[in-house]
């Protein structure tokens, strides 16, 4: 079986830890691009940490860590991923590599099957590791269980075969029927939390054979993680997005927004400049000169958040020019059309 050991834990940082505690002491982790390289634990204790990732915080947070080194691939202020840059970031101590298939603080940037494809090649060729933080586009928030999946349904790799089913959890739902099977990528190992739980701290990481032996007795350790009502919680979660159809419902309903948010853009493209995301994923990438936006000491984004929160949406910004809409998995098509007035309503005042 691909996957030995789930790890529990209560929350996101907490997952990236365990990436941590895989790596022997003195070498590196890279990440390429990965939009949250901010867990602390991993950043004070790694000798060296190439990161390349749309950064949530300052320059004196990373200067914390005195070695740490940050390689950025930008397109128009977001990352992209470059497999050329990743490979050019590697160093005889790296040993690991870091990267969420769709970025969340930077941008929502979904990764190519190229790239993905590319990247399990590389760490092959390597000998690395490839570690996924499926926190935030993961539990079925893309429309499949990891983002991974969805990425790489239409890649066309007829040669590589269709994974099992044992190598992803026996009470995660099946695919929606007519659902292109994922070609046989598998990262070395997967951190989830946010959605595992539903709204109750929740965190795990998966870790695949043989990589599982290097987690022995007391090499990570939580205080809360694991608790019988949590993973009561997690396994509930479960069973509601199978019965509900919400894997499915964030395809479908994500595909519709997604769709009329292209079409905004096409309405009004000196304020929206793009829209893009997987499933109930999506990010609208503002115009660089919106008058009413400019010159009022907060980014873009979250003056336009602001905007949107006053007019009764409730959305966070993903670096200083994307809006992320990451919505209820069991959203329906009548609330997104809904939520779709609120943003077409601010959008007109500040075309």
């Amino acid at each position: 079986m691909p996957y030995r050991v789930l790890t529990p834990d209560s929350h996101g940082d907490e997952t990236m830890q365990i990436a941590h505690d895989l790596l022997p002491e003195g070498l590196e982790l890279v990440t390429a691009p990965h939009g949250r390289p901010e867990f602390w634990n991993l950043l004070k204790e790694a000798d060296f940490y190439i990161g390349a990732g749309q950064f949530k915080h300052g320059p004196e947070f990373y200067q914390a860590a005195p070695k740490l080194r940050i390689v950025q691939t930008l397109s128009a202020g977001y990352n992209t991923y470059d497999l050329e840059a990743a490979r050019a970031a590697i160093s005889p101590a790296t040993v690991a590599i870091l990267i969420e298939g769709v970025q969340g603080e930077g941008g929502i940037t979904p990764a190519t099957a190229e790239y993905l494809l590319g990247l399990r090649q590389l760490c092959d060729e390597k000998e690395l590791l490839l570690l996924m933080d499926g926190v935030q586009d993961g539990h079925f928030r893309t429309g499949r269980f990891q983002s991974f999946q969805r990425i790489l349904e239409n890649a066309g790799q007829s040669s590589w075969p269709s994974p099992s089913a044992s190598e992803f959890p026996a009470r995660a739902p099946a695919p929606a029927a007519g659902t292109p099977a994922p070609i046989a990528f598998l990262p070395d190992g997967v951190s989830m939390a946010k959605s595992l739980g539903g709204g109750f701290p929740m965190g795990a990481f998966w870790v695949r054979a043989p990589y599982a032996d290097l987690l022995g007795p007391g090499t990570h350790a939580t205080t809360f993680g694991g608790t019988p009502l949590a993973c009561a919680v997690a396994l509930r979660i479960l069973e509601v997005i199978q019965r509900e159809n919400l894997a499915a419902n964030a395809r479908a309903v994500g595909g519709f927004l997604k769709n009329e948010l292209v079409a905004l853009s096409q309405r009004f493209p000196n304020v929206i400049r793009a829209a893009r995301g997987l499933g109930l994923m999506l990010g609208v990438e503002l115009g660089p000169d919106i008058p009413a936006l400019t010159n009022n000491g907060q980014t873009p984004s979250l003056q336009f958040v602001t905007r949107l929160h006053d007019a009764g949406l409730l959305t966070i910004p993903s670096g200083t020019h994307v809006i992320r809409l990451l919505p209820p998995l069991n959203l329906r098509r009548g609330e997104a059309e809904e939520g779709l007035a609120v943003l077409e309503k601010v959008v007109g005042a500040l075309a």
